[in-house]
This record gives structure tokens, sequence and C-alpha cells, in this order.
């Protein structure tokens, strides 16, 4: 299947894209510290069934912008809105992972009129937990950047990786931005973690949205949130097969369970 790659510019960035395969517009939201390679197997998966579209988020891999600038969440809502137009005047399904997930969220928010449905795969906004758990993990992400300031990014990565479940640590996923990782740690991860979507908005948009947590993630944060999200929408929360990031490792798995997904948002 033939690929094509291309650019956008977006307030100042020019955001770098591919596209492959044929059927409904697809936009695949890459998570913190990662580019589109992670979902070039999943892209690949689903390009039988789908215009796939993945994108690298402003300052990251292929695309430009401010790499010192902070992380700005209806910003990146509106970066992703620029890829959807580039691809003409179709609606876009979405599917976003991780910090991908609230990015995804946020272009759901401010953008409706671009989305034909959303899957958000285990969005981390603790914010939605119970306390005393909110608190206790708003004080986990405290440490973590606190370390990278005293430490820097592999102590702080390791810490971090201390709190996902089901997938090994000591393997790199594919677009990881390994040394890179100073950008997410210190422009990023605060943001991504401190976002809380307006409910209100999203119901008054009406977009068809579901989450999704991995059956492996067991009581991961991330996919306590997506169930937490899920309730109070309201909206279904899906379990895939899986883990964080098996849409990566385990691709033909997670499309085919992401395509019945979104059979079901299809109006």
């Amino acid at each position: 299947m033939q690929r094509n790659s291309a650019t956008v510019h977006s307030e100042g960035a020019d955001i770098a894209y591919d596209v492959e395969g044929q059927g409904p517009l697809l936009l695949l939201v890459v998570g913190g510290n990662g580019d589109s390679r992670r979902f070039t197997a999943l892209s690949a998966q689903l390009s039988d069934r789908y215009t796939v579209v993945r994108y690298d988020r402003r300052a990251n891999f292929r695309s430009t912008g401010d790499t010192l600038a902070e992380l700005d969440m209806a910003q990146q809502g509106r970066d992703a809105a620029a890829v959807i137009r580039a691809m003409g005047t179709e609606q876009a399904f979405v599917f976003g992972n991780s910090a991908g997930a609230n990015i995804a969220l946020k272009l759901t928010q401010d953008h409706p009129q671009l989305v034909r449905g959303l899957v958000d795969h285990e969005p981390p906004i603790t914010d939605f937990l119970p306390e005393p758990e909110a608190t206790s993990w708003r004080d986990f992400f405290n440490r973590v950047y606190n370390t990278y300031k005293a430490d820097g990014g592999a102590e702080a990565m390791k810490l971090f990786g201390s709190s996902f479940v089901g997938l090994d640590l000591h393997a790199n996923a594919p677009g990881d931005q390994g040394s890179a990782f100073d950008r997410f740690l210190s422009h990023e991860f605060n943001v991504i973690n401190r976002f809380v979507p307006d409910l209100a908005v999203l119901r008054n948009g009406a977009v068809p949205m579901v989450t999704a947590r991995g059956r492996a993630s067991g009581d991961a944060f991330y996919a306590l949130t997506a169930r937490e999200l899920a309730r109070k929408l309201p909206c279904p929360c899906i379990e895939v097969s899986g883990h964080h990031l098996s849409y990566a490792t385990d691709p033909a798995q997670f499309a085919n369970e992401l395509h019945q997904i979104l059979i079901s948002l299809r109006k």
C-alpha cells in the first residue's frame, strides 16, 4: 500500500503527517515521548479499511515548532484539526492513546464538527479518580518531575515507568524519542497530567465516543481513568486486549478490535 507524506502549516509550525490506505478517514494521535512511528504497524493493519493519517506533534521528530515552548493543549487540538482539514472536507474518526488520548479529547471538545467518532485509549486524567487516589497520583507525578529536575531524565523515566502495568519496561516502544525525552519531561509532562476536559462541552458536541482500557493494564491509573471518564460523560468503556502500547506490540489484534469499535460509532 502506497504511503504519502506531507506537511501542513499550523501556527508557526510545519506539522508532518503520513497517509496510507483507503476508506473512512482515521486520525491517530500519539502519546508522550513518542512520534508517529509508533503507529506504523497499526496503520498498515488498518489501511485496507481506512484512510489512516498519523502525524508528529509539533516540536517532535519531523514537525517543527519551538522545542522550548510549554505544551498548549488547545494548540495541540488546533494542530490535529489542521491535519484533518488538510485531508479535505471529510470528518475523521480519531484514535488517541495516553497523552494523545487527552489531546484527542481536546480536539473533540473544541472542534466537534471535524470528528466523526472518538476512541480514547487509556487517557491519563487522574483528577477524575476518587480520593485519596487522585491526590496520590498527583503526588507521584510531582515526584517524577522533581526527580527529573534533580537527577535527570533517565531516572525520572525509570520512576514513571514503574506506574505502567502489563508491558515490558525494558523494551522501547517504536517511535520513542530516546534521549529527547527532555522535551517531554520539561514542557509536556505536567501539562498533560493536569489536563481535565470540559465534560459539558463534550456532551453538547454530541460526538459518538468510547473510552478503551487494556485487559492487561489491570488497575493502572490510566485504565482507571478510562473507566472514570466513561462514567462521567457517560459513554461506553470497552475492554480491549493487551496493555498500554499493544497497538504497537500486537497491531493485528489491536487493529481488528479497533475496527469493531469504529463500526459501532458510525452514524
